[in-house]
C-alpha cells in the first residue's frame, strides 16, 4: 500500500475511535444524571412492599366470630 493510503486509513480509524469515545462518554453522563435526578431507593423497599401487602390482606380478611 502507498503511504498516503495508510495515512488516510489511520486518520479514519482515529476519527471513528474518537466518535465512539464521545458516544460512550455522553451515555455515561446521561445515566449519571438520571441516577442523581431520582430519589435514592433503599435496598429493603421490596421487603416493605411485601410487608404492606401482607398487612393489607390481613385487614381485608373477614374476621371469624
Amino acid at each position: 500500500m502507498e503511504p498516503a493510503t495508510i495515512m488516510v486509513l489511520v486518520l479514519c480509524a482515529g476519527v471513528v475511535a474518537l466518535l465512539v469515545w464521545f458516544e460512550m462518554n455522553s451515555r455515561r453522563n446521561e445515566a449519571s444524571k438520571k441516577q442523581t435526578a431520582r430519589p435514592a431507593q433503599p435496598e429493603f423497599e421490596p421487603l416493605l412492599k411485601e410487608a404492606q401487602s401482607k398487612a393489607d390482606s390481613e385487614i381485608k380478611k373477614p374476621k371469624a366470630a
